[in-house]
């Protein structure tokens, strides 16, 4: 089943409706894999680094860093976020802690955002063979798959394989392995390019 991700705006709220998220209005130790480049092993990380999101001008993303509007998920009922970001050309996974710094008005706020733990894959393409456009077993947000291949099925893609799946753990709040029979993936290719488009109208 497809979820429904948070985009980019200048002030992200997490159950604020889709449309108004894309418009920039905006209501306030895991397993690794071998492909897997923990943070403590390269020097780019971005494990502790603060993201800040101001009313003017929206998310600052770190220099040569990318986050698409459809590479946001935030999990339901807490303060946290999966990010898709390609950072000097590689794809990684971010699962973030969302704190509000001062409100602004009814609609707006000042954001940061600290990146709790990351997963690096310098072979994966962001959005396309690294998606988070999932949901688990009940129907929960908060997975992530690698070297997904999809099917389409009219306007809609389907997940057809995956070579592994991510997914939140609450408790830890790090990102841990799941199985891959565990998740349902869809993706409406239309959709992410309309949601870049009006991202890169408001840049």
């Amino acid at each position: 089943m497809f979820h429904r991700p948070a985009f980019f705006a200048p002030v992200v709220r997490a159950c604020a409706p889709l449309l108004m998220l894309a418009l920039g209005v905006s209501l306030p130790g895991p397993a690794r894999s071998a492909s897997t480049v923990t943070p403590t092993a390269t020097a780019d990380s971005f494990v502790g680094r603060p993201i800040y999101s101001e009313p003017a001008t929206g998310v600052q993303l770190p220099p040569n860093c990318q986050v698409d509007p459809s590479w946001r998920s935030a999990i339901p009922n807490t303060d946290t976020e999966l990010w898709i970001a390609v950072c000097s050309n590689a794809a990684r996974v971010w699962l973030v802690r969302r704190q509000v710094l001062e409100v602004v008005n009814a609609r707006l706020a000042r954001l940061r955002f600290t990146v709790l733990d990351e997963h690096i894959y310098p072979e994966e393409t962001a959005g396309d063979t690294l998606s988070l456009q999932c949901s688990g077993p009940r129907d929960e947000p908060g997975y992530v798959v690698r070297g997904a291949r999809w099917r389409a099925e009219g306007k809609e893609l389907r997940l057809k394989s995956a070579h592994a799946v991510l997914r939140v753990d609450a408790r830890s709040q790090t990102l841990v392995d799941a199985e891959p029979g565990a998740v349902d993936c869809s993706r409406f290719p239309e959709r992410e390019a309309m949601m870049k488009r009006l991202q890169q109208s408001r840049n």
